[in-house]
C-alpha cells in the first residue's frame, strides 16, 4: 500500500514564499524590518503590496486573490503568515544568536583607572 501524502497548494506556496524570503533576508544582511505582502490572484498571478497601509485580509480581497501570504524579515528572523478560505499558517525562524547576543551593550563597562578613589 502507497503512503497517502497531502499535497496543499497553500502550505507549499507558503514554504516556498519561506524559503525565498529566508535566502534573501540572508544575503542581503539588512538589519531594518522588512514587510510586504503576496497575493495570489485566481488565475495565479501574484500582486505585491509592498508598505500598505491595509491589512493582509482588505488587500486580499481588494485584489480579488485567493490567498494572501505576508512576509516579515526582522534582524533576528524571518517570518510568513499566510491566509486562505483553506486555512492559516505561520511559517518563523528565529537567528538565536542574534537574540541572545544583542548588538547594543547591556552594562556600562568602565575602566578601574576612572573608578579608583585615590588620584
Amino acid at each position: 500500500m502507497e503512503p497517502f501524502f497531502f499535497k496543499d497548494t497553500f502550505f507549499e506556496n507558503a514554504r516556498r514564499i519561506f524559503a525565498v524570503a529566508r535566502s534573501e533576508g540572508s544575503a542581503s544582511g539588512a538589519d531594518e524590518c522588512q514587510d510586504f505582502v503576496v497575493l495570489i490572484k485566481p488565475d495565479g498571478g501574484l500582486h505585491f503590496v509592498m508598505e500598505s497601509p491595509f491589512s493582509m485580509e482588505a488587500a486580499a480581497i481588494h485584489a480579488g486573490a485567493r490567498s494572501a501570504y505576508r512576509v516579515t524579515r526582522l534582524r533576528d528572523g524571518v517570518r510568513v503568515e499566510g491566509r486562505s478560505a483553506s486555512g492559516n499558517c505561520i511559517l518563523e525562524e528565529r537567528n538565536p544568536c542574534r537574540s541572545l547576543l544583542p548588538d547594543q551593550a547591556l552594562y556600562p563597562i568602565t575602566s578601574p583607572l576612572l573608578t579608583s578613589a585615590s588620584a
